[in-house]
């Protein structure tokens, strides 16, 4: 048993599966609330997101889910395109193998993209979604870089009347959001199946640590019994 403040307690139905639902409280809030409550997107405009792991990959469905028509998921590893095109990217671009900034470019014929998004917590991925956004494009941070890191870039490289911000938790409500975060798994619109690539006993949590660095997973559940 765990001793927790009252705030941090949500209510959630006791037939959901515990497996899914310990997901809805950091990666999947977090992402998901970063693209419908913190960007600020609209239905039919473009995304690009900069990370596949398990925030960027709830990046992608909160983006899906809030009308994208075109969702453009980056990342170093090649093995996260199937991941990221089941969570509803459009487009993969491999940053091991040609410039994502160039790539995000090309895919949206030279403009850029509405909304771009950095789920990893690096300088470098911040700069290059700064540089990806379109004409009063949005960049969202929503990776935790160091205190003392700081991000450069070319003036010229921001687009006229872009934003920066950064997202916390999603923005979220959680009282409010983990349920309703829920009930889009219960109506099929969230696919929290998918994010679940492997389970493990905690006595696996080195192997887990392992596979999350080497991006063969989306998330792995640990269970205590």
């Amino acid at each position: 048993k765990m001793l927790l403040h009252e705030n941090s307690v949500v209510r959630i139905d006791p037939d959901l599966p515990l497996d899914k639902a310990a997901l809805v409280g950091c990666g999947v809030l977090t992402g998901v609330g970063a693209a419908l409550r913190s960007s600020g997107l609209q239905a039919g405009q473009t995304v690009a997101v900069y990370g596949c792991g398990g925030v960027g990959l709830s990046i992608i469905q909160g983006a899906r889910i809030g009308g994208a028509r075109q969702i453009i998921a980056v990342d170093m590893f090649p093995q996260k395109e199937e991941m990221a095109k089941r969570a509803g990217a459009t487009d993969f671009v491999n940053s091991g193998e040609e410039d994502p900034v160039k790539a995000v470019r090309r895919l949206t014929g030279g403009l850029g993209v509405d909304h771009a998004f950095e789920a990893v917590g690096l300088a470098k991925l911040c700069r290059q979604a700064i540089e990806s956004l379109a004409i009063r494009g949005t960049a969202t941070i929503v990776g935790v870089l160091p205190p003392d890191a700081t991000i450069e870039f070319p003036w010229m490289a921001i687009r006229p009347e872009c934003k920066v911000q950064t997202s916390r938790m999603g923005g979220n409500r959680f009282r409010y959001d983990i349920p309703m975060y829920l009930d889009f798994y219960r109506q099929g619109r969230l696919d929290l199946d998918a994010m679940v690539t492997k389970r493990g006993r905690l006595g696996d949590i080195n192997e887990a640590f392992r596979a999350m660095k080497a991006g063969e997973v989306a998330r792995t559940v640990l269970t205590f019994e």
